[in-house]
């Protein structure tokens, strides 16, 4: 299990969206947990959410579609 800095493109691991890990100056008293804090777009919105650091893994940099960026 590794760590995921802000910005890096991560997936889960049963498949699913693209994400982007982004750094929540809110999330400070998360910091001794696994969560991580990732966003990624769905019709027209912003979709943020935590998940487990273990079940991301790092996802290809080429496959993130042009809409979502």
């Amino acid at each position: 299990m590794g760590t995921f800095e802000p910005g890096a493109r991560v997936r889960l691991r049963s498949g699913g969206k693209i994400m982007v890990v982004t750094h929540g100056e809110t999330t400070a008293p998360l910091t001794d947990t696994l969560l991580v804090l990732c966003e990624y777009r769905a019709k027209n919105r912003l979709v943020q959410g935590f998940y487990s650091a273990r079940d991301l893994i790092l996802a290809p940099r080429e496959a993130l579609p042009a809409n979502q960026g």
